[in-house]
């Protein structure tokens, strides 16, 4: 995956066998870290693990080590030098190499092939998961950006990704929002045409149920809810008007649920739905029989107490399913009928029990398959007044962000090309930065941390932001149509000896690892944080490295492929968060 960790390791346990520490433990790559100042070096090696054995201080074995090793490093021509920082080892490497062996694989496509030693599996990535009758509003586009980015990943990485999305289409919310359509509704449904969002007008009516149930007397709220529990009964059966309606409605949910995705990019090989679910209820008759699963006052559950997880209710006690029953049978129908061997559910990190407890009860019940079960969890999208609940109504709805959203580059980005771009460009120029910012804004943080949307702080062209991104993007392009020529992937990388340009070079280098780690901890955040890096150097080498204007055409020639690479990286590195930047803006 990185020729020169491969060569600092290689080089360590030779070394280290040299010196006579036949029983050191052996040096991996992952051992291998990034010093927090590159004037320390490139790459570090922390002589921790080395203690016990060589039975000295790490500081004292990292002198030891670099008095004995520096020699035979300055003999590797991938390597310039080994010298003690405190219990690390650190090394220097050949600039000239890295530029070479960095840029001429960029150039000729061969480093995106980088992380497929990592093995190729069939891999499930369940997102999304919005429910129907409810507005989709910007907290979803969270699960949406991480999950497909995640796909994104690991399907660069070389792994087979089904990606999946599981609708909850059934349950005691829809029956709340056919109530108010039958009984309580103030307006007819929006028209066929197209002209507004009837799956949003269906989050109206949820958001109406809990008002009226909210503001309801005690007989009144006890007559609501026989109402609604009849709805719920004649929706179960399966036929009837009732049901009927609820087939009608659901498919407004689904096609608004389409458009968002078809918007946004996201892409699904499969969905599943809530309502398909019913062999769960099997699944517990089989455990109850194995003796997996015991009874509880009526309701059937299991004792997770030896594992510290509590009871997991899976049937209440009037026999009814509940979310765990229907999770245990979509990850039967995932095991059996997709033949995956991981599963990674993003969902949010409220359900961090719940998923311990399905995942220890597959254990349980014989999946083998359940130890790779993994759950992302990620914090709610909060707005800067509080947090957002579809029930109180206080979201921000889909329809309603993009317009914002398409309001603000209109007036900020692209008003002054009109008459100059066509209408066709103009729009799909809009559209791209609106995605760049709302995919960015969720992914760039920890998963595990809330965030704070904020439209106009997400869509500024500098910091930390997909639209900054984007306009690093499309400066290196305006830069290349400058220059009017393509690259020689055979270019004199010696001349490129400024500082800005050497930090450009190794954070391109580092790209894959970073590729390679968001994979390995189901962060995609770490791809953000990479993309941002290489803009921020590039930003810095723009200013201090002309390709035209350079001061001989061999240096020129290295600049132009170190700005090309730059730009191909960039654009690929976007790809992977499910993002197209526009050629200009």
């Amino acid at each position: 995956m990185d020729l020169f960790i491969d060569t600092i390791v290689a080089f360590l346990n030779e070394g280290l066998r040299a010196a006579g520490v036949e029983s050191a433990p052996e040096v991996a790559g992952a051992m291998i870290e990034t010093p927090p100042d590159p004037e320390m070096g490139d790459y570090a090696f922390p002589c921790f693990a080395l203690a016990k054995v060589m039975r000295k201080a790490p500081p004292a074995i990292a002198l030891e080590l670099a008095e004995k090793l520096a020699p035979a490093a300055q003999a590797q021509p991938l390597l310039m030098g080994v010298e003690a920082a405190g219990p690390y080892l650190n090394f220097r490497v050949s600039p000239q190499a890295m530029a070479e062996t960095t840029l001429r694989g960029v150039l000729e496509g061969g480093y995106f092939q980088g992380n497929r030693e990592l093995g190729c599996k069939k891999v499930m990535v369940e997102y999304s998961q919005p429910n129907t009758h409810k507005a989709f509003h910007v907290g979803h586009m969270r699960n949406v950006a991480l999950g497909d980015a995640l796909v994104r990943i690991m399907e660069y990485n070389g792994h087979q990704v089904v990606a999946a999305n599981y609708i909850g289409d059934i349950g005691t919310h829809i029956a709340k929002c056919l109530w108010v359509y039958l009984n309580h509704r103030q307006e007819e449904p929006p028209p066929r045409d197209g002209s507004a969002n009837r799956g949003e007008w269906l989050g109206t009516l949820y958001t109406a149920a809990d008002r009226l149930l909210a503001e309801a007397d005690k007989d009144t709220r006890e007559r609501y809810e026989r109402e609604i529990r009849e709805i719920l009964r004649q929706l179960e059966s399966g036929t009837g008007e009732v049901h009927k309606l609820w087939r009608e409605t659901r498919a407004w949910s689904l096609a608004a649920f389409d458009e968002i995705y078809q918007w946004l990019g996201a892409r699904f090989d499969t969905v599943f739905y809530e309502s398909d679910m019913e062999m769960g209820l099997q699944i517990v008759e089989e455990g109850l029989q194995s003796g997996v699963f015991q009874r509880s006052q009526g309701a059937v559950g299991i004792d997770l107490e030896p594992h510290k997880l509590g009871f997991f209710l899976v049937l209440k006690s009037d026999g009814s399913s509940l979310y765990s029953t229907k999770d245990l049978a979509l990850a039967q129908i995932k095991f059996r009928d997709h033949g995956i061997q991981e599963s990674i559910y993003v969902v949010g990190a409220e359900q961090t029990l719940h998923f311990q407890q399905v995942f220890k009860t597959l254990q349980l019940l014989g999946y083998g398959q359940a130890a790779d079960c993994h759950h992302l969890p990620y914090g709610l999208v909060m707005l800067p007044e509080g947090k957002m609940s579809s029930r109180a109504g206080n979201v921000i709805l889909f329809s309603r962000l993009r317009e914002e959203l398409n309001d603000y580059i209109e007036s900020n980005y692209m008003h002054g090309y009109r008459g100059q771009w066509s209408d066709e460009e103009i729009a799909e120029t809009t559209r791209r930065i609106a995605v760049a910012a709302i995919r960015y804004g969720m992914i760039k943080q920890d998963p595990g941390k809330s965030i704070i949307f904020n439209l106009e702080d997400w869509l500024v062209s500098e910091g930390d932001t997909g639209t900054y991104l984007c306009y690093a993007y499309t400066r290196i392009q305006s830069v290349l149509r400058k220059v009017g020529r393509s690259p020689d992937p055979d270019a004199d990388y010696s001349l490129l000896t400024l500082e800005s340009e050497r930090r450009l070079v190794r954070a391109l280098h580092d790209f894959n690892r970073a590729v390679a780690h968001a994979e390995r901890d189901l962060r995609p955040n770490l791809v953000a944080n990479a993309l941002f890096q290489i803009a921020k150097e590039f930003s810095r080498t723009y200013a201090t490295s002309p390709v035209k204007q350079a001061e001989d055409p061999a240096l020129g020639n290295a600049r132009l492929a170190l700005f090309t690479a730059t730009g191909l990286l960039l654009k690929q590195g976007l790809a992977l968060l499910g993002i197209v930047p526009p050629e200009r803006m």
